[in-house]
């Protein structure tokens, strides 16, 4: 198991300073393609158990005393799989774009993203987690306790998420989806367009006539129509 470092470049003054991070571990996901992830694990309700190697020969087995006790942590990772970033970016939630630091983007100026979930066991170095929606072979940087009373503010709030229309579309059809679709495909496109079925890059839904969309799913395709609060399901098709 590979253990690469990850090195910052930062400005001090008028010189230059490398910061180097070296992962603690290494996550095992299920999740190989961008795709494959829940949008977010609470929302989709989608809740794997993965498992974060740590890397032997490092004393991490005595660092990861008392941590059984928690029955939620912090993961502190590389978002190994991120080219470049922008200013601003499209969120998968919404149609215009915000600037980066006010989204959870992994496209950042330096990959870096923290994410909560549930601790299920520790067993020797590996520490297994239900909930988050990381990659598979995301370097992990870090590990923290969740602390309620200092982490969760309850009253907290982001002015353009909470500004968001929630609109509920029913779906004519999706028996076709559970009859001809993997069930982990269907649900996620049962999810995806129950929420939003206009076009979107990160949901990969286009509009292909001005009347049938295409949303698509690792191989497979979906055709839809749509009339006002209605998404009808004409198709499906698995490109090989």
């Amino acid at each position: 198991m590979a253990c690469s470092s990850v090195c910052l470049l930062v400005q001090c003054g008028s010189s230059f300073n490398v910061i180097t991070f070296e992962p603690v571990g290494i996550l095992h996901s299920p999740y190989q393609r961008f795709y494959d992830a829940p949008r977010q694990p609470g929302v989709d309700g989608i809740a794997e158990e993965l498992r974060v190697e740590l890397y032997a020969h490092k004393n991490y087995e005595q660092a990861l005393e008392d941590l059984s006790g928690c029955t939620h942590i912090w993961l502190v990772v590389y978002f190994h799989r991120a080219e470049g970033w922008k200013p601003k970016v499209l969120p998968p939630r919404g149609r215009t774009k915000r600037g980066v630091f006010a989204t959870r983007s992994p496209h950042r100026p330096n990959p870096i993203g923290i994410t909560s979930c549930e601790l299920v066991r520790v067993d020797g170095r590996n520490v297994y987690v239900r909930g988050t929606d990381l990659m598979d072979q995301t370097p992990v940087l870090d590990i923290k306790p969740y602390v309620a009373y200092a982490d969760a503010h309850p009253e907290s709030r982001v002015d353009w998420i909470d500004g968001l229309e929630e609109s509920v579309y029913a779906i004519e059809g999706g028996s076709r989806l559970a009859n001809e679709l993997p069930a982990d495909v269907a649900r996620h496109v049962m999810t995806v367009l129950g929420a939003d079925p206009l076009p979107h890059p990160y949901r990969r839904i286009e509009c292909l006539d001005g009347e049938v969309y295409e949303i698509a799913v690792r191989e497979y395709r979906v055709y839809y129509t749509l009339r006002d609060t209605t998404v009808t399901i004409l198709r499906t098709h698995v490109v090989l």
